[in-house]
């Protein structure tokens, strides 16, 4: 590992066959372009990691481009040790990679030595530290609670009591955003991308809301969900005089977490909730309900049914052929 103050050039393929080296203009310029083709979300989530790479790399002294797979390897060791997700760690992953490879350079993430630290950090935190493991659903029962006290006057940290009025409004939202997250199984960036003429309102009193982009939707074709009439009910009472171009959740990825932690929190629910919770739990609810993984896949967006299953692995039990067998047995 070393440094150097020197900018690494861009090395593009060309027809001939000739590697022609790049100003610098030019390389950020490639780069930025090649950015572009992902959706705003990967695009925000890669250049995050990537400061954050930088920032430990000028840390400790270590070379950024190309970067070692051994500094690669130490980052994400040291990124686990804070209690970084293994979802964090494979986003610092990918970033890495894709920063290499638009430069023209070799990603030192193909080495087998990296694939090897993380496979090893991934059994870690399945075993051991709840930090990195899975985040606590947020099942209906949970909602209900949420429910019952979202609504009631918090202390902030300074101490101070909110209004009643503010506690109404604040509690509103917070209803609002867990159950529509679950009803439509939203991640984080697709609630807080929604607008207001996104929303429609039924006549059974339903609703249906547009994803006009997602993860794994980067090329924008969209996706209607299903709202059911309490989820709806939830909405109308937060939409107030708010326009069609309104966002209907007008705050960060990050004050979802908090928000959702916060109201789980005073409802007295224990576990690690997240911003990932509402849709983790209506998963659960869907399959001890007995829908099958090919449903609850569509229902989540997913592309197989390898993360269902993973969320839902404790009520398959419950539905499998052994129970239903004692069952029967009676």
């Amino acid at each position: 590992m070393h440094t150097n103050d020197s900018p690494t050039a861009v090395r593009v393929v060309t027809e001939t066959g000739k590697h022609p080296e790049l100003t610098p203009a030019h390389q950020e310029a490639v780069v930025t372009a090649a950015i572009e083709s992902h959706a705003e979300t990967t695009r925000r989530s890669y250049s995050g990691a990537w400061l954050q790479f930088q920032a430990w790399c000028e840390a400790h002294a270590y070379e950024v481009l190309p970067a070692a797979p051994e500094t690669v390897a130490a980052y994400l060791t040291d990124r686990a040790a804070e209690g970084r997700s293994v979802a964090t760690l494979k986003l610092a992953r990918a970033a890495i990679r894709y920063q290499h490879e638009e430069r023209g350079l070799e990603s030192p993430t193909h080495a087998p030595g990296v694939a090897r630290v993380l496979r090893g950090l991934r059994r870690r935190a399945a075993g051991s530290t709840p930090a990195l493991g899975q985040a606590k659903g947020l099942t209906a029962s949970d909602l209900a609670a949420i429910r019952a006290t979202a609504c009631l006057p918090r202390s902030g940290p300074s101490g101070r009591t909110e209004s009643p009025e503010r506690a109404e409004q604040r509690g509103a939202v917070d209803i609002a955003l867990v159950s529509v997250m679950r009803d439509a199984m939203l991640r984080r960036s697709e609630a807080v991308a929604l607008n207001w003429c996104d929303v429609v309102f039924m006549d059974d009193s339903s609703a249906r809301i547009t994803i006009r982009i997602s993860k794994t939707d980067q090329d924008g074709i969209g996706a209607v969900q299903y709202i059911g009439p309490q989820a709806t009910a939830d909405l109308k009472a937060i939409k107030g005089d708010a326009g069609e171009t309104d966002r209907v959740f007008p705050i960060s990825t990050r004050t979802i977490a908090n928000r959702i932690q916060a109201a789980a929190k005073a409802a007295g629910l224990l576990g690690r909730f997240s911003g990932h919770s509402p849709r983790v739990g209506m998963t659960k609810d869907l399959i001890e309900a007995g829908f099958g993984l090919p449903a609850v896949q569509i229902a989540g967006r997913w592309r197989s049914p390898r993360m269902p299953a993973h969320y839902g692995r404790s009520q398959s039990v419950v539905r499998g052929a052994i129970a239903r067998y004692h069952d029967r047995q009676g």
